[in-house]
């Protein structure tokens, strides 16, 4: 993906501030986890999957304290993602996404717009039950989002599916930062995602400097085999802005290439000519 839009990166960093969060936000496992979890049913439909991800996860972040509803336009949470031409068609996919987020199938929003008024975007519970949602009554284990994936910008330049698998990995990893964690076949299929998924999405993550993946041989009845081990980099997210960590191959590619001097060409003495 390019870089994001730079006056997108600071009015998201400004909702951040507003929000007045200084360190995460915070799901329930069975938003990640489960039978058919939410974040998986959200992202099926390609592009527009990933448009439902951003912009529930900005409404998340700006909805602090119960009752969780959001006085917003539809130009506004556009003009925060980055979407082009915000006004229009950017309001038009904002609006295209929140209507599946409320529907039946997800119920992970409800819409109220009275006459003459903002209409306002109310959260409800993460798990898709339709109910109220008060984060204050959430209780451990749970998975949390350091506030740095909308303050540094990391949201707009991550695709959909990247920022779902690291959801999937800040649930797996269990908010460890020094060691990394394994998923069996079961535990895989638990968080709905494919293996194409997994695989396009942990080579990007990887190469923003977010994620190592390494392979670990252990015994199973007796059998060698062998397993993908995932650890996190929440030091990268939280340091670097996206693009900019020195190790990232776009980073190497926005470098200016060094001009190379230009080849002396040799001087060869004019041969005397004798009259």
């Amino acid at each position: 993906m390019p870089p994001p839009n730079s006056e997108a990166v600071q009015r998201l960093e400004k909702a951040v501030t507003k929000s007045q969060r200084s360190r995460s936000v915070r799901f329930p496992i069975d938003f990640v986890r489960g039978d058919d979890p939410p974040l998986a049913r959200m992202m099926r439909g390609g592009q527009g999957g990933e448009s439902r991800l951003r912009v529930y996860l900005l409404i998340r972040m700006i909805a602090t304290a119960a009752p969780h509803d959001v006085p917003i336009t539809a130009t506004d949470i556009a003009s925060c993602l980055g979407f082009p031409d915000p006004s229009v068609v950017g309001a038009r996919r904002v609006n295209s996404a929140l209507k599946v987020l409320a529907s039946n199938d997800h119920r992970l929003v409800a819409i109220e717009a009275p006459p003459g008024r903002t209409r306002t975007i109310k959260i409800l519970r993460p798990d898709g039950s339709g109910e109220e949602w008060n984060d204050a009554d959430l209780k451990a284990p749970y998975v949390t989002l350091p506030i740095a994936l909308w303050k540094k910008g990391w949201l707009l330049a991550l695709s959909g599916r990247a920022l779902a698998i690291f959801i999937v990995l800040r649930e797996l990893t269990g908010g460890r930062k020094t060691k990394g964690a394994w998923a069996d076949g079961i535990r895989k299929r638990q968080y709905g995602f494919s293996d194409d998924t997994w695989t396009r999405a942990t080579e990007e993550l990887r190469d923003r400097g977010l994620l190592t993946v390494e392979r670990e041989t252990y015994q199973s009845q007796g059998e060698p085999r062998q397993r993908n081990v995932y650890q996190l980099h929440l030091d990268v997210l939280e340091t670097f802005r996206p693009f900019e960590h020195p190790l990232d191959p776009m980073t190497q590619k926005a470098r200016p290439r060094k001009q190379a001097k230009p080849a002396e060409v040799p001087i060869r003495k004019a041969a005397r000519i004798h009259v």
